[in-house]
């Protein structure tokens, strides 16, 4: 019950603090495609990473991650990967280039429940950390 009060409240505040709807332009720098949300500003690799990994895997994966000549890559917060849904489309919920319908790790942990971390589903962008175990395997997205 208190994840879905969770839930709630995190989709009534998403509803007035995120863009309606995020709009992309994808750009090649040095032979890898980046897509910037012209919305919030942020600079997402197009490309993810194919592997599942867990969430410390993920953690470095984005912290050591060069791609499009860039150094300072990171995995996005819950609210930046949440930025990327899109709730009128479904399987894939979100308007980014090629987005799969899969979850994808955020690097915000479950205060609740710190051996949680938060997902980002986008068949139907569920964000949630209920099956989000930082053991357990998501797909990674970096963001700058």
């Amino acid at each position: 019950m208190k994840k879905i009060i969770l839930f709630t409240a995190f989709m009534l505040f998403s509803a007035f603090t995120m863009p309606l709807f995020a709009s992309f332009t994808s750009t090649t720098v040095q032979g890898d495609v980046i897509v910037t949300d012209t919305k919030t500003g942020l600079i997402w690799q197009k490309t993810y990473l194919s592997v599942e990994r867990n969430w410390q895997q993920a953690l470095s994966y984005c912290e050591y991650l060069t791609y499009a000549g860039y150094t300072d890559w990171r995995l996005p917060n819950k609210n930046e990967l949440a930025s990327l849904v899109n709730y009128a489309k479904y399987n894939p919920a979100s308007d980014f280039p090629d987005m799969p319908s899969n979850s994808f790790w955020s690097s915000s942990t479950d205060a609740g429940y710190t051996y949680y971390a938060f997902c980002v589903l986008f068949r139907d962008g569920a964000v949630y950390s209920g099956d989000g175990f930082k053991s357990s395997n998501n797909y990674v997205r970096c963001v700058r």
